[in-house]
């Protein structure tokens, strides 16, 4: 039985938590109620109709991570780099999994170099896919990628999951399978637009097929591999993501279309963490520095950030210039 440790008490860490728990495992949550009630309870309030078993516990101690073999990194993106800092040593011998997706905004970084550059540990792989967390918690068929220039430190993580229903595949493209996990939350925002103004299915199959243009645009000059982003860390998820209400970035965009009143600000509180509402401040600055075209990431960045009216972006879509699909 393997000492696993887990920092971040939402319902991604939680529903990792009860797929491990097979092995001992310890979760970091900074609500200490939550941490009480996992102890207590034995559930977490934040994941519904799931009861953890007797090896799974939590602590708001960020220390006690220290001396654990796994870790776990299920934080929302732009707090990795301080939690990581607080936990002040990760020994060179642990491994870490980052399980979160994101792109840090300031240094526009993926969380990969975020944690290496704080923990300056090489243990470190990528968890990655089309997962919804309540699914993975109740142990519905799911498959992932996990990216790790390491095949024995894949085979170590891969033997953590005793689970028929959770299937990982090897991929050593760490660019790749975090690129296609985090700028995925972009698209989901205007899928979830589109479905908030009534637009039809027409108009959603063809924004995720666009939309995957522009990640294998972006991809191509950020060196990630083209299979890569065709596979579950890419397409995948973006499929996912952009088909259901279950998604917090689907559904937000759905707010922010059908409910045009209430701010953009008031709609972020009445969510869990909306990755995508971050990631694109990231990837339009990258999109500008590198001069990759983006259409559909920067419309959603100028209804986000500039006001700009959702119809006239629609608008503005709809009536670029006449091109080749593909050039």
């Amino acid at each position: 039985m393997k000492k696993i440790g887990i920092i971040g008490g939402g319902v991604w860490g939680s529903a990792l938590a009860k797929l491990l728990s097979k092995n001992e495992v310890l979760i970091y949550a900074r609500d200490k109620g939550i941490a009480s009630s996992i102890n207590n309870h034995k559930f977490n309030p934040k994941l519904k109709y799931v009861v953890f078993n007797e090896n799974v516990k939590s602590t708001f101690d960020i220390g006690e991570m220290q001396n654990l073999e796994f870790i776990f990194v299920a934080l929302p993106s732009q707090n990795v780099r301080d939690v990581i800092q607080k936990l002040n040593k990760i020994h060179k011998n642990q491994k870490i999994i980052i399980a979160s997706k994101g792109i840090e905004i300031e240094s526009k970084l993926f969380l990969y170099e975020v944690v290496k550059s704080v923990s300056n540990n090489k243990n470190i792989c990528i968890l990655s896919g089309p997962c919804f967390s309540n699914e993975v918690a109740q142990n519905l068929p799911t498959a992932v990628t996990l990216a790790s220039k390491n095949r024995n430190l894949f085979k170590e993580v891969n033997s953590l999951f005793n689970s028929e229903n959770f299937r990982l595949y090897y991929s050593e493209d760490l660019i790749g399978c975090q690129l296609g996990g985090a700028i995925k939350n972009i698209y989901a925002i205007a899928s979830g637009i589109l479905l908030g103004m009534n637009l039809g299915e027409n108009a959603k199959s063809a924004l995720i097929a666009r939309s995957f243009v522009e990640i294998l645009r972006l991809g191509k000059v950020l060196g990630a591999q083209q299979n890569t982003l065709f596979g579950l860390s890419g397409l995948g998820d973006l499929i996912l993501t952009c088909n259901s209400l279950k998604s917090r970035n689907t559904s937000f965009g759905h707010l922010i279309s059908s409910q045009p009143t209430i701010s953009i600000h008031e709609h972020l509180k009445s969510l869990e963490t909306t990755e995508g509402y971050y990631t694109v401040q990231a990837v339009n600055k990258i999109a500008q520095e590198k001069k990759i075209e983006m259409p559909i990431a920067n419309s959603v960045y100028r209804i986000l950030f500039e006001e700009k009216d959702i119809k006239e972006e629609i608008r503005k879509l709809m009536q670029r210039p006449i091109k080749d699909e593909f050039y």
